[in-house]
């Protein structure tokens, strides 16, 4: 078989594979740790892997909830060719997004790791500015810290429709499942090495947690008015089709939320390289992205609102 010598194209074959959740990664949970022997690239969904499998109880959730943002965008990016510039900018494009910078404590938690593990050169978490709230004299006390959350989290009317599909899934059909897994694994009384009973115990945390996300970020909601957007620049809600000029390849993307983001069904986050590329520009531009093997220069083919 014929091995292609361009590693765009193999990058870019690896980031269209399937993404699994979290929790499947080998190296969380019971899963085996891959050999640095057998593998040439260790990808930022390896590394995440191995930080969750390190974290206990209620501070995995708390940090899964927002590393897995992290690792939607950069999936099988090859943590060993991190920069500086590439950690900037994806907190750059979380804050147009809205986030608060707090919320990026488990990013900068999970650089730390992966440099105190050795996948990189250096701390990048250090390149996380976390904002903190102003208080006179840094006083703590009344004046304690309090992550803010934004006020409106903005939605196309199709991300509304999928993520309040979910939320149902979730409180209809997974709460009363796992209420069942857990009755069952009751029946055995010996809790202290009951591996089901404690799988269920999981698996509820991490329900219930994505119901409260979902129903935080459903009440925050607003709509994007369609009908008043034009076809001139690039905005949340349009379709965009960009041609890689170097391999004359084309792809079409539609550009939504973070929330709403899901590659392999061709919707892509504002905050991921190439959303903040081609946010506010029109057709004809060209842009370039960072990519595992480098930069990537694309044109802009065509905007759909």
């Amino acid at each position: 078989m014929r091995l292609s010598a361009d590693p765009r194209r193999a990058a870019r074959a690896a980031a269209a594979r399937p993404v699994a959740p979290l929790g499947a990664i080998p190296g969380n949970r019971e899963g085996a740790h891959p050999s640095m022997s057998e593998v040439t690239t260790v990808t930022v969904r390896e590394v995440a892997g191995r930080f969750a499998s390190s974290l206990k109880g209620e501070e995995r959730q708390a940090q899964l909830q927002e590393l897995n943002k992290f690792v939607r965008d950069f999936d099988q990016f090859d943590i060993a060719r991190l920069t500086a510039e590439i950690v900037e900018k994806y907190q750059e494009g979380q804050e147009r997004s809205g986030a608060d910078s707090r919320r990026l404590e488990p990013i900068k938690s999970f650089l730390m790791f992966a440099h105190k593990q050795g996948f990189t050169d250096i701390n990048y978490g250090k390149f996380i500015r976390i904002r903190r709230a102003n208080g006179r004299g840094g006083a703590r006390g009344g004046n304690a810290e309090r992550v803010e959350t934004p006020q409106h989290e903005m939605l196309t009317a199709e991300g509304f429709r999928r993520l309040q599909e979910e939320l149902d899934n979730l409180i209809n059909v997974k709460r009363p499942e796992i209420a069942r897994d857990l009755f069952e694994a009751r029946i055995d009384k010996d809790f202290r090495e009951n591996a089901p009973f404690d799988a269920a115990k999981q698996h509820q945390a991490e329900v219930e947690a994505r119901i409260r996300q979902l129903q935080a970020i459903l009440a925050r909601a607003e709509i994007i008015d369609e009908g008043r957007r034009t076809a001139d620049r690039i905005v949340l809600g349009v379709r965009v089709t960009i041609r890689d000029i170097g391999e004359d390849d084309v792809i079409e993307y539609t550009l939504v939320s973070p929330n709403e983001a899901n590659p392999r069904e061709g919707r892509i986050s504002v905050a991921s390289p190439v959303g903040r590329a081609v946010i506010d520009r029109r057709q004809g531009d060209e842009i370039e992205v960072d990519a595992p093997a480098g930069k990537v220069r694309y044109r802009i083919e065509s905007v759909v609102s």
